[in-house]
């Protein structure tokens, strides 16, 4: 059996990681990384983190435009995949290298290649967002989906997915995170409190391209920085960007830092009050964590965190994102919340690698 993974941002390789070692052993195992966001080289201290092997295939695309990320990854891949006819592509979550990885596997189906859809069935409903036409495209073209929770199964049902197709695995990043956050107990980057910071994070395209937007968010951090030392392991997106809208790259009480590594952000996540995302990716490591989250978005395709308590929606508004982070501080609940057990998902990677290799 020949399997070709197709991953390209740091969050890919996090959630991928309990999967890659064991398609290693299915046979022949081909992983290509896009370098969707900057470079490869980069993402070098997740691999070793994750005591991952690396990857095989750099396509080096960089971060350009969309569409032409798009064209660039599925171009790449589809020359390996003639290379190396595989039985299987298999992708992950709602990245353009999630999209471009599967275009290029649909397009030969025909010659026997199947495509397999790791994170499938989830669902912000907007529409606007770049990452939910992904998600819903590759859902489309994927042979074998493999949802999270019987909630996403839910929504590929309801949108005409024939239940064959699906199969409902739990999630990989709990594996990942639990096994991270045990390997960082008692560990605290230097000079922070356990409880006595919130750690922020964001670099979507609605977040940080949109000047107006991204002047809200940074102004509403400053104004909870006042009360709450807040630690931001600042993306080089959102560095750009804040720099081409005048804005002040370090306000008081902000403590503005390099990005991190996966061990790191997780020794700042397990510690902090809460945390402030944009991140998919980071709503879930908080919720298995047990810590709060605002999310800066209108909308998130992990509702299930919102619903259960531990997560608030603040949306991109300066004054609604300082409301919220108020009322956190002082709703003794909600700050209990780190304590309520969450959901664990045993047997992910076992599931996945049973359908992939059956």
């Amino acid at each position: 059996m020949t399997i070709i993974t197709v991953l390209g941002t740091r969050p890919e390789i996090i959630k991928m990681s309990p999967l890659l070692p064991r398609f290693d052993g299915l046979g022949r195992h081909i992983v290509v990384h896009s370098g969707q966001h900057y470079s490869a080289e980069m993402d070098a201290i997740f691999f070793r983190e994750l005591e991952l092997r690396a990857p095989d295939h750099f396509l080096r695309v960089g971060s350009v435009d969309p569409a032409r990320q798009v064209g660039l990854i599925a171009a790449g891949v589809e020359k390996i995949i003639l290379e190396s006819p595989p039985d299987w592509v298999v992708v992950h979550g709602d990245t353009n290298t999630t999209l471009g990885g599967a275009l290029a596997a649909a397009k030969h189906r025909r010659s026997g290649v199947r495509l397999a859809h790791v994170e499938a069935g989830a669902r912000s409903f907007d529409d606007l967002q770049a990452e939910e036409l992904n998600r819903v495209l590759v859902d489309r073209m994927a042979d074998l989906l493999f949802a999270p929770t019987e909630g996403d199964a839910a929504n590929l049902a309801a949108e005409g997915i024939r239940p064959e197709r699906v199969i409902v695995t739990g999630n990989t990043v709990v594996e990942s995170c639990r096994r991270m956050a045990t390997l960082v107990d008692g560990e605290l980057p230097a000079g922070l409190t356990a409880y006595g910071y919130a750690v922020a994070t964001f670099h979507r395209q609605e977040s940080v391209d949109i000047p107006a937007v991204l002047s809200d968010i940074w102004a509403a951090i400053s104004e909870i920085a006042k009360r709450l030392r807040v630690v931001i392991p600042l993306h080089p997106r959102t560095r750009k960007m804040i720099k081409l809208a005048g804005l002040d790259p370090s306000p008081p009480g902000m403590d503005v830092r390099e990005p991190v590594g996966y061990r790191e952000m997780t020794a700042l996540l397990k510690h902090a009050r809460f945390c402030l995302t944009d991140s998919g990716g980071l709503q879930e490591e908080a919720a298995i964590l047990g810590v709060p989250a605002l999310i800066l978005r209108d909308r998130t395709e992990h509702r299930r965190y919102v619903e259960s308590g531990l997560h608030r929606l603040a949306g991109i508004g300066r004054q609604a994102i300082v409301d919220e982070a108020k009322l956190l501080l002082v709703d003794a609940e909600w700050q209990s919340r780190r304590a309520i057990p969450q959901r664990l998902d045993h047997g992910v990677a076992d599931r996945i690698i049973d359908a992939i290799g059956a």
